[in-house]
C-alpha cells in the first residue's frame, strides 16, 4: 500500500508521523517487524497540533481525516505502532479525538481489513449505522471497508488490532453480524485483552520473534469472534440460510485432517454431495482449491515460526494435511515458486506474502 512521503511540521527529534488510532499507522516495509515506532502530538507546537494530526491521518497506509473534537481545546495524541509479521498492534493515549473515513476512501482498501479496538474508557465508534459509546470501556471489531467516525472527548486509552481479513478466514455474513457490538463481555473478551495488552507492551523483538507471535494471536481473535457472536448468529437465523456458514467453519476447524473430504462434509451435515457443492458454489468456494491453499497456508507459516526450527519438513506437512510428502513438495512449489526447505531459509522480507 501507498504511504505519501509530504513534509510534515514537527518538532525536532519528533517520530514518524503517520499516526492512526485504529488502522495500521506504518506500511511493514518501513520498519522491521519487531520495531517499536512512536508518535507524540505533544512534541509539537500547540498551535500546529491539528495540522500535524490531519496530516498524518491523510499519510497514513489507509487514509482518513483527524482533529480536535472541540476546537477550543487542544488535542492529544500520544501513538505506539508494531507489527507481528502481518498483524498490526498499536496503543494509543488520545483525548479531545475526533476522527472520520468517508466512503469514497474506504472503497480504495485493495485488502479488508478487520480492526479491533479495545477502549478503557469512553470512546465512540461509529460504522454502518452501528453505534458504540460505552462510557466504561469497550471491545469492539469494525472494517477498514466501511466509513467510520472514531470521537474521544475525555482522555481515554485505546489498543488496536489490525488484520487481513482473510487471514481470518471467518464467513463474511458472520463478521458482518458482529461488527460493531461490544464482544468484551464474551468468555474469551478478558483474555485477549490481556494479551493485546501484554503484545502492545512487549521490548522490541526480531523479525521472527514478532512473527511468531502472529499466528497464537489470530486464532485467538478468531475463537474470540467466533464465541462472541458464532451461537448468537446461528440462532436468529434459518438453519438453510447458515448452511455455508456452519460448512465453512467446520472446514476450518478440521481442514488439517487429512481425511477431509465431500463425502465426510456431507455426511456430518446430513445433505448430498450435490447439494454441498451447490451450497460452496453460492459463495465461490472451490472445495478441493480451498482445502489444498490452506493447508499449504498453514504449511508456509509453520515452517517459519522459530518455535518449529527442530520439527522436520515432513512432519510440518502431515500436521499441514498432506498425507504424501512428494505431493506436499510439488504444490508447494507450485504455490510460493520454492521447495519447502528453501523457503524456510528466505529472509522474511523475500518471501513476499
Amino acid at each position: 500500500m501507498h504511504v505519501s512521503h509530504r513534509k510534515m511540521h514537527t518538532s525536532p527529534g519528533a517520530s514518524p508521523e503517520r499516526a492512526a488510532i485504529g488502522f495500521p499507522s506504518w506500511p511493514r516495509e518501513l520498519g522491521k517487524g519487531g520495531t517499536v515506532r512512536h508518535f507524540n502530538l505533544t512534541d509539537a507546537e500547540p498551535s500546529l497540533r491539528a495540522d500535524i494530526l490531519d496530516e498524518a491521518a491523510r499519510a497514513c497506509s489507509v487514509p482518513f481525516r483527524a482533529r480536535p473534537a472541540d476546537r477550543g481545546r487542544l488535542v492529544r495524541f500520544r501513538h505506539m505502532d508494531r507489527y507481528f509479521g502481518g498483524l498490526n498492534v498499536t496503543r494509543t493515549r488520545l483525548g479531545n479525538f475526533y476522527g472520520f473515513r468517508s466512503a469514497s476512501l474506504a472503497r480504495r482498501d485493495d485488502e479488508p481489513r478487520l480492526i479491533l479496538t479495545i477502549s478503557s474508557g469512553a470512546y465512540r465508534i461509529e460504522q454502518d449505522d452501528r453505534l458504540d459509546r460505552r462510557p466504561s470501556g469497550s471491545m469492539v471489531p469494525y472494517s477498514s471497508r466501511g466509513a467510520l467516525r472514531l470521537q474521544a472527548d475525555e482522555p481515554v486509552e485505546a489498543w488496536s488490532l489490525t488484520v487481513a481479513l482473510s487471514e481470518l478466514g471467518l464467513p463474511h455474513l458472520f463478521l458482518r453480524d458482529v461488527m460493531v457490538r461490544n464482544i468484551g463481555e464474551s468468555p474469551l473478551g478478558p483474555m485477549f485483552r490481556r494479551h493485546v495488552t501484554d503484545l502492545a507492551g512487549l521490548p522490541e523483538l526480531s523479525d521472527a520473534q514478532a512473527a511468531s507471535l502472529a499466528d497464537p494471536t489470530i486464532g485467538l481473535l478468531r475463537a474470540l469472534l467466533t464465541t462472541a457472536g458464532g451461537d448468537e448468529f446461528l440462532s436468529r437465523q434459518p438453519l438453510s440460510q447458515t448452511l455455508g456458514t456452519r460448512i465453512m467453519m467446520f472446514l476450518r476447524e478440521h481442514v488439517t485432517d487429512p481425511g477431509m473430504s465431500a463425502d465426510l462434509l456431507a455426511a456430518h451435515f446430513g445433505i448430498s454431495k450435490r447439494y454441498l457443492y451447490a451450497v460452496l458454489a453460492r459463495m465461490d468456494v472451490s472445495l478441493g482449491d480451498w482445502i489444498r491453499t490452506e493447508r499449504l497456508h498453514r504449511a508456509a507459516r509453520a515452517l517459519t515460526n522459530p518455535a518449529n526450527a527442530l520439527v522436520s519438513v515432513a512432519a510440518i506437512a502431515r500436521t499441514s494435511g498432506f498425507s504424501d510428502h512428494s505431493s506436499f513438495a510439488r504444490a508447494f512449489k507450485q504455490r510460493y515458486g520454492c521447495t519447502p526447505t528453501r523457503w524456510r531459509e528466505l529472509d522474511p522480507s523475500a518471501r513476499g506474502v
